[in-house]
């Protein structure tokens, strides 16, 4: 079995957020354009749950460089690697008819 580390404080991941420092993990690898998922925010100290199927995605990357001067010459260039990533969803009711539903409590992921 893999095992992943956090990247911002090396402790072991084991949930969707790191029990040591907070910082949270994003898993967008299930998601689907064929197919609708769910979407999780955290919004006002609640959680937002909602049904959504993804229709467009859009990447964009800037060429720009930046370049550091020393004593009026380059000191160093250095390419960005800014890149954006947009993705358009549509939201769907659940099998309830609900469009949202809000909680209060924490988020666990649960094994798999």
């Amino acid at each position: 079995m893999e095992r992943h580390n956090c990247p911002n404080c090396g402790a072991p991941i084991e949930s969707a957020q790191c029990p040591y420092c907070g910082t949270v993990f994003y898993d967008f690898t299930v998601m689907d354009f064929d197919k609708p998922t769910y979407i999780r925010i955290h919004h006002n100290g609640q959680y937002m749950v909602f049904r959504a199927l993804a229709r467009s995605m859009n990447v964009s990357m800037c060429p720009d460089e930046y370049v550091y001067y020393a004593d009026n010459s380059v000191y160093v260039q250095m390419p960005s690697r800014a890149t954006d990533v947009t993705i358009d969803f549509s939201v769907l009711p659940d099998d309830e008819g609900v469009l949202m539903k809000r909680k209060d409590i924490r988020w666990r992921e649960t094994g798999g």
